[in-house]
């Protein structure tokens, strides 16, 4: 029986330009990796191409898949991150291009998976020209499409959640149910190759030189809030959050530190610490095994406490990521955030306290944005001196209530291409605000980025926690500038 190949398209230079060679982590793709495994839990055989972890051009990818011949080729619109789906099809639609530029690939069945093509699966169908999208979460609709086509039986009218061009109308079979997370088995990270990953710069620093092995854990699908730039459970059809049991959790690490020597972890989840028994649930289990992670995960201001930071930060998390956005009322009010200026400072305290370190987010170019309150964010960043921050323009995702807003009140347009989204890209085009263009907050955030790691204070709070290396390593980033068409670069 012919394998089914699942397989990212690596499209980093597109997206992250100069950053992409050292700066960026190479992340495995958790998606990818559960998709495959179920597969491979039932009985067929599966394969994995992670092009990005295996340097592997758009061409050389679509040669080697010639070479293969799967029976049914899945390729993945999605990273690490679910904004990276929407990024991602840059490069999927470039690989395709490529791969149907042999007319031998057309033997080859071919769908496309990700929470982008879920939201707009027709447009998929048509700007790639493959065979099927697959919507939802997919595992009952690819093991559903890689029978079907293995037997040369019919059914395809049967399969929940497969989309196709039939006759060239387009067709939308009912959407699949949501799965019982702990009925996933685990990753198979032998196929994986942790080896192969490295984490993200900031991650290590202290250790800068050591970022492989590295994996991502996940322990919930969805969030339970509703913030309206976020894209989280576009994937699942609705508003959702679902637990996967502490116990199998655990059961992951356990066998990434004790197979392949792992200590760099990422937990997936959008929102991991929750005020939820399962997060001191999963601080006593790991502290049992006495591991020397370097972990980091997502929270809230709004959903930690100094007890459970305190906790985190003895099992080895010691990096937490919080969604400041901004600290204008108005801008997070409209964005459905509901948290105060006051609960950012004690939580920033806590995480002080329990001797964590903060990677802060913030967004510049919310709806209601002016100059005077992203600088307003930027003056409150610079004031903490966070030990990494990422600043994002905002972006309208497809499926996005955000998006729908700024399509509602012709704001923006349908986007022609995908290139927009590219953060670090030279296309990238965030959104305007009530009162400022796309270029203005574009050049507000490269300048903020610029100027916060380039700061003297910073630079000698950085040695004097992470040392000289660390150093080197944030004064060589600083040399790197990025180049932007709309802004004239």
């Amino acid at each position: 029986m012919s394998k089914a190949v699942f397989a990212t398209v690596n499209c980093k230079k597109k997206l992250y330009a100069a950053t992409s060679d050292n700066l960026a982590a190479v992340a495995p793709n958790v998606p990818m990796g559960l998709l495959a495994s179920y597969m491979a839990s039932r009985g067929f055989p599966v394969e994995l191409i992670d092009s990005d972890a295996q340097e592997l051009s758009v061409a050389g990818l679509a040669a080697l898949l010639l070479e293969k011949k799967p029976g049914l080729l899945v390729v993945i619109a999605s990273g690490s991150n679910p904004s990276a789906s929407t990024m991602s099809m840059v490069g999927i639609i470039d690989f395709f291009k490529e791969f149907y530029a042999n007319p031998e690939a057309r033997d080859i069945p071919t769908a496309i998976w990700g929470p982008h093509p879920t939201v707009l699966p027709e447009r998929t169908l048509r700007e790639t020209g493959a065979d099927y999208i697959v919507k939802g979460e997919g595992y009952e609709t690819i093991l559903g499409l890689y029978e079907s086509l293995t037997s040369r039986r019919a059914g395809l009218d049967a399969i929940k959640g497969l989309c196709r061009m039939k006759g060239g109308r387009y067709v939308e079979n009912a959407p699949p149910e949501l799965v019982d997370v702990d009925s996933l088995p685990m990753i198979d990270w032998s196929a994986m190759r942790p080896s192969e990953y490295r984490a993200h710069n900031w991650h290590c620093f202290g250790d800068i030189d050591n970022r492989s092995p590295y994996a991502i854990v996940w322990t919930s699908m969805g969030c339970p809030y509703k913030c309206n730039f976020c894209c989280i459970n576009n994937l699942f059809g609705k508003h959702t959050y679902r637990m996967r049991s502490i116990d199998n959790v655990i059961a992951e690490i356990d066998a990434l530190v004790n197979i392949h020597g792992v200590r760099n972890i990422k937990i997936l989840d959008e929102l991991f610490i929750i005020k939820h028994p399962r997060i001191q649930e999963f601080c006593d289990k790991l502290k049992e095994r006495k591991y020397d992670l370097n972990m980091w995960c997502f929270a809230r201001v709004d959903t930690v406490t100094p007890e459970i930071l305190k906790s985190l930060k003895e099992v080895g998390m010691n990096w937490v990521a919080y969604g400041f956005e901004s600290v204008n009322h108005k801008v997070l009010q409209s964005a459905k955030k509901r948290y105060s200026l006051d609960l950012m400072e004690e939580v920033i305290k806590w995480s002080a306290d329990a001797g964590m370190n903060i990677c802060a987010d913030a967004i510049f170019g919310l709806w209601d944005d002016d100059m005077d309150s992203m600088t307003a964010t930027k003056e409150f960043i610079f004031k903490h001196q966070f030990e990494w921050i990422n600043i994002y323009p905002a972006f309208a995702y497809p499926g996005t209530e955000l998006y729908d807003q700024y399509m509602a009140n012709g704001t923006i347009e349908t986007p022609k291409t995908w290139d927009q989204y590219s953060l670090y890209g030279y296309d990238c085009v965030c959104l305007p605000t009530k009162h400022l263009t796309s270029p203005q907050v574009l050049r507000f955030r490269d300048d903020v980025f610029n100027e916060y790691f380039s700061r003297p204070e910073f630079l000698r709070m950085i040695e004097r926690k992470f040392g000289q290396r660390t150093l080197e390593h944030v004064s060589g980033m600083t040399k790197i500038k990025l180049k932007r068409r709309i802004l004239g670069d």
